[in-house]
């Protein structure tokens, strides 16, 4: 626990220190969080406390209705910040010897006020980044800690706070949050961390806040390109096959030999090519469909795996193993200035991986349904003709398949 102490004061001692130097320092705040989180999932093995604290520190700056920009009026003045965490999963309580870790994430977090008074603020609040872990799966040391099996992953959490403004520098709230730490599927096992819980935050302004300078705000309408808009795209990424997993380490007895096998499974690369057709009609939003060809290079491994996991006859009466899929999807992009979230849920016409969907499901295998979705954050370069480049996640009734990073342009 001083650990964690003397982490937060230094990144709010250094903080201060770069606000101090800064002659526009009167637009950043300064914040402190505890969180206590409980794992959603309790039927962890040889799991009886579930709960954990999470401790944070952040730097945010507060956009102001002088600012001409108007997304930042569109959005309601957010608070944009820079945030550390630790997720102290050494909380967490077994029966056994399984040992969890203090996380250590650094994420980017965007907080929008929804309703604003002299005395309160109500508003929800996303957070984006990449979290640390240093204690991992070991078949033979800490077999039963199968949700975090990678070094780096990934972090998101959103939620709901209510603030009360003490003075006009000081704010206390909060915060109802969901958390998910995941590795996308680099890696497994990767049964990853959901955990819900409550906060509480105290932050200091370096400016006086007047409630009335925001909620008084003028409207700017900018000029955009209404119409349709589209955009061609590549995708690359890497996943380990839960097939693979399932076949040849879940059913090996011996610790040892578990081990070995789990080293020589290898990430097998997954490739996308899009095409999206949508239309924007408004600033921040355009909506539309895209459709999707996926490339999957471990046909002749999941053949293999199938036909230990459940015999000949299935796998020889299934409808084949072709690397080629075809989906369709319904698109939503949301802007800010340059930046998009693009959100894609969609089905495939034509998929034939393996034995049916059902029965993979079984197995915990979620990859072979029917349906998918995509999710991530895309950077477009006026300057380079609208070329972009883009992060993001490929999902299955949000079970990860692959981090995906992607490039592409806006025609």
């Amino acid at each position: 626990m001083r650990k964690i102490i003397i982490v937060l004061l230094s990144v709010m001692s250094l903080s201060l220190t770069a606000v101090a130097q800064n002659k526009k320092g009167s637009n950043l705040t300064i914040s402190a969080n505890g969180w206590y989180g409980y794992d959603i999932e309790r039927t962890r093995p040889n799991l009886k406390c579930a709960g954990y604290m999470t401790y944070e520190a952040s730097v945010g700056f507060q956009s102001h209705p002088n600012d001409s920009n108007y997304y930042s009026r569109a959005y309601g003045f957010p608070l944009l910040s820079v945030g550390f965490q630790v997720a102290n999963m050494g909380d967490f309580k077994f029966t056994d010897n399984t040992k969890f870790p203090c996380l250590y994430s650094l994420y980017g977090a965007f907080e929008r006020s929804l309703y604003r008074s002299k005395y309160v603020s109500l508003g929800y609040q996303l957070e984006f980044g990449i979290t640390y872990n240093p204690e991992r799966y070991d078949p033979v040391n800490n077999p039963n800690n199968n949700w975090l099996s990678s070094p780096i992953m990934a972090y998101f959490g959103g939620g709901a706070f209510a603030k009360a403004h003490l003075g006009k520098r000081w704010e206390l709230g909060t915060l109802v949050m969901f958390r998910h730490y995941s590795n996308g599927r680099l890696a497994l096992p990767n049964e990853a961390l959901n955990a819900i819980g409550v906060g509480l935050f105290a932050r200091y302004r370096l400016s006086d806040y007047d409630y009335r300078t925001y909620k008084n705000a003028g409207r700017i309408t900018p000029d955009f390109k209404r119409g349709m808009q589209y955009v061609i795209s590549f995708g690359a990424g890497a996943h380990t096959c839960m097939a693979e997993w399932n076949a040849y380490v879940e059913k090996e007895p011996n610790p040892e030999k578990k081990q070995e096998i789990s080293k020589t499974l290898k990430a097998h690369p997954k490739f996308s090519l899009s095409g999206e057709f949508m239309y924007r009609y408004a600033p921040r939003y355009a909506t539309g469909l895209g459709i999707d060809l996926f490339y999957s290079s471990n046909m002749k491994e999941l053949e293999a795996a199938d036909r230990i996991l459940y015999g000949d006859d299935a796998v020889d009466n299934c409808p084949g193993y072709n690397p080629l899929s075809i989906g369709i999807a319904v698109v939503q992009e949301v802007y800010w200035r340059n930046f998009a979230i693009h959100i894609a849920i969609g089905a495939y016409p034509y998929r034939h991986k393996g034995v049916n969907g059902e029965l993979a499901k079984e197995a915990g295998d979620r990859e072979r349904g029917w349906h998918y979705e995509k999710a991530g954050l895309r950077y477009y370069i006026p300057k380079a003709h609208n070329l972009f480049f883009g992060f993001g996640i490929k999902s299955h009734s949000i079970k990860a398949e692959y981090l995906e990073f992607s490039t592409g342009i806006r025609l």
